[in-house]
């Protein structure tokens, strides 16, 4: 693990934490709930996704997008309508450092998902949770987040990205496991 990667790891850990727990509340072997679950994920990833110049910091950014898969899911679910209209997130992602902190998270919650599709019930969609790229991908992602983030000013943004992100999750998780 590189320093950058490190002292990213380490600077999200409670925010990522955080996260973890808003989600683990949904129980994921019950129809409507899962549901729930991907539209608190979609009501991120759409917006993110469409505001995210990825590709200034990995060329196959398009390749990497989950929104569509999850588009797949919900049409398959065809879940219950939105609990209550989320405020729009603005997302301010001008710097390198910015999209760099904020990719962290959006491709490290592929990770996780390839974790908890093993736990879904068969029958249910997983194309967003299971989305398999490989391994060297990731890595590839944070050898550039290394190159971008070796001043203090960058890897700060970065982190101050990442933890937006991590909060727009989690806010959204707890909007939607009240529905």
């Amino acid at each position: 693990m590189s320093p950058t990667h490190k002292k990213l790891r380490e600077g999200t850990a409670t925010a990522h934490a955080r996260v973890d727990a808003a989600f683990a509340g949904f129980d994921l072997t019950d129809r409507a709930d899962y549901a729930r679950f991907l539209m608190a994920h979609a009501e991120l990833v759409w917006p993110l996704e469409a505001a995210l110049p990825g590709d200034r910091i990995v060329e196959d950014w398009e390749a990497r997008k989950r929104g569509d898969l999850l588009h797949e899911d919900l049409a398959f679910l065809r879940p219950a309508p939105h609990p209550a209209e989320a405020p729009a997130e603005r997302w301010v992602l001008d710097s390198d450092a910015q999209v760099a902190g904020t990719l962290y998270v959006l491709e490290g919650s592929r990770l996780g998902g390839r974790f908890i599709a093993r736990s879904l019930p068969s029958g249910f969609p997983r194309a967003y949770l299971d989305a398999h790229q490989g391994a060297d991908k990731w890595q590839q992602l944070l050898q550039r987040i290394d190159a971008i983030l070796q001043e203090p000013a960058a890897l700060n943004s970065a982190l101050a990205s990442a933890h937006a992100a991590f909060a727009a999750f989690e806010r959204s998780a707890a909007r939607w496991a009240k529905g």
